[in-house]
């Protein structure tokens, strides 16, 4: 959360003791800076002094290393005030390259008190700085409050730690353990993966932040964002295929490899847990009855309930077929949670068959389930199938042009939510009619990938492709921006979010975009805009009156909040 500059800058990153020597006048001793210096998790190298004790830093090696954040300030020469000149909320512009000087940490340094003014945003400040070799360097913890941006020492591993502050809305928390990162990126998979960051509201104000990685953990915050709990579980088999947190239990997938086509190989195992991440008990499925060499293979992955039922509609790797080759197709899986039992084939070809199968999305509208897949050949397009697992009603989405089985595809997937009448999945696209071919690694006339946000719209009363309504939310082909893949947040059963980041052609993050839509996918707000918000694979959830979501990025995590009233 916002840190609390009074708290922080006590620690007044204290290094080893060194004497104040005067020389003249208002001449003292400097060392070179023993500790390592991070910018929002980076390592940078530059040179800083410690002066009685605090540390001191370039001015323009700050303003560089903070360009392009939340704490960017440019520096100018003020003729007329005779002062330096701080701009806070510009871009830097960098001075003329230089010849660096070299510093020895074993050497002292003659710091002579600077007389220089200092202005931020033409307000005179005071603001302690030394000069060394014509260089003024300035106190963090001075600088820290006027810029601003956040400071932390860790005593332990000698590390000063800067931070650009924090927006409106959001949260920099404490972790349990070291984080991966998951921002979101302007890349577009031709397939996607098993999602490892989830965030789960528990219903009592608290927040849980879970991550598979090389074990499964759960991180809980309270109300005001503060790390209250956590507990980790080991994976139980190889490979993480997905989590879910239902009414009551709380369920995780894990499966393992089966290249050796062995028919009584356990290869995906659902493990229910209670709230609380106690084992209850679990289900198995086998190689043989599912035809599986690679659970979870090439997809995302995706679970709901209703009532005794889970579905977990997810991806496979088969056993080789005649043409000697192992296809990937969908997988859908429906247990009784009752007797935890597997309640449907699981064979080869199953009545909501999808080959390849680059995305699953499920849910349930009354005792029907209703999936959602990204297909590139058996079909090619994006098909819902909403049925009971003996048999279903398939509807073409978004027809996907190119060859059968060609991977490349120019869509993705974002978000599949139910409104009170229709069935809205917000995706991207590119614009196909500039694409000369479509192989399984290109779109072969595609200088850039950029993509349109948009819905595709199906009514519950009309399962048929016929009645599909496309509408483009934002137009991003043919501009100097990208558009990420869209999420989408249900608000109520007729209000609707759907959020993306743009990003420069250079994988650059920029602003964060959002707009409201309503039950039929029509846009009931202009596209707004949040300044230094940054979207993760953890899909946003409602918490409150407002919709939170979490990124981890360089080593931090950052909770994001979007006020709904």
């Amino acid at each position: 959360m916002k840190r609390i500059f009074s708290i922080l800058l006590m620690l007044l990153l204290v290094t080893p003791a060194l004497g104040t020597t005067t020389f003249a006048g208002n001449t003292v001793k400097a060392k070179v800076t023993e500790s390592s210096t991070y910018f929002d998790g980076e390592q940078r190298n530059l040179n800083g002094f410690n002066i009685s004790n605090n540390n001191y830093f370039r001015l323009r090696d700050l303003a560089e290393y903070f360009s392009g954040t939340s704490s960017q300030f440019d520096i100018t020469w003020n003729k007329a005030n005779n002062a330096i000149e701080i701009i806070t909320g510009q871009a830097y512009t960098p001075e003329k390259k230089t010849t660096s000087n070299y510093y020895s940490r074993n050497k002292n340094y003659a710091a002579t008190l600077s007389n220089s003014k200092v202005l931020v945003n033409g307000q005179l400040q005071s603001i302690t700085a030394y000069n060394i070799d014509d260089n003024n360097y300035f106190q963090l913890r001075d600088l820290a409050g006027k810029i601003p941006f956040d400071i932390e020492f860790d005593v332990q591993s000698d590390r000063i730690s800067l931070f650009s502050k924090i927006p409106d809305h959001a949260y920099r928390v404490k972790t349990a353990a070291v984080v991966e990162s998951n921002g979101e990126s302007s890349y577009f998979p031709r397939w996607k993966s098993t999602a490892s960051s989830y965030l789960v509201n528990n219903k009592d104000g608290t927040v849980s932040v879970i991550e598979a990685n090389k074990e499964f953990t759960i991180e809980t915050y309270n109300e005001k964002y503060e790390l209250t709990g956590n507990k980790s579980i080991p994976f139980e088999l190889p490979v993480f295929g997905g989590f879910y947190s239902g009414e009551k239990y709380n369920y995780i997938a894990f499966g393992q490899e089966n290249r050796e086509e062995n028919d009584s190989k356990e290869v995906i195992r659902i493990v229910r847990y209670d709230k609380s991440f106690n084992r209850v008990d679990s289900v198995s499925v086998k190689g043989g009855e599912s035809y599986t060499v690679s659970p979870f293979d090439s997809g995302s992955g995706s679970m709901a309930e209703a009532g005794d039922t889970l579905v977990f509609h997810t991806s496979r790797t088969r056993y080789t077929t005649e043409d000697k080759l192992n296809h990937q197709s969908q997988l859908t899986i429906i247990v009784n949670t009752k007797s935890m039992t597997v309640t449907n084939d699981l064979g080869r070809f199953q009545k909501n068959h999808v080959s390849h199968s680059f995305d699953q999305y499920v849910l349930f509208d009354g005792a029907a389930h209703v999936l959602v897949d990204h297909g590139d050949a058996y079909p090619r397009s994006i098909v819902l199938n909403k049925g009971d697992g003996a048999s279903y009603n398939e509807v073409d989405l978004f027809n996907i042009p190119g060859k059968i089985g060609a991977n490349a595809t120019g869509v993705s997937i974002g978000g599949f939510e139910l409104s009170s009448a229709n069935y809205i999945v917000a995706m991207n696209s590119v614009d196909h009619s500039l694409v000369k071919e479509y192989t399984s690694y290109e779109m072969v006339g595609l200088e850039t990938d950029q993509r349109d946000v948009m819905l595709s719209v199906l009514p519950k009363s009309n399962l048929s492709s016929t009645s599909v309504n496309h509408v483009t939310l934002a137009k991003y082909v043919g501009t100097n921006l990208i558009a990420s893949i869209p999420k989408l947040v249900k608000i109520t059963d007729d209000k609707m979010m759907v959020l993306w980041q743009e990003f420069d052609k250079e994988n650059h993050p920029g602003d964060l975009k959002y707009v409201l839509i309503d039950g039929a996918g029509k846009a009931t707000s202009d596209i707004q805009t949040i300044k230094h918000f940054a979207l993760s694979e953890c899909s946003p959830i409602i918490s409150g009156d407002k919709i939170i979501w979490y990124t981890n990025n360089k080593g931090s995590r950052v909770f994001y909040s979007i006020p709904l009233n």
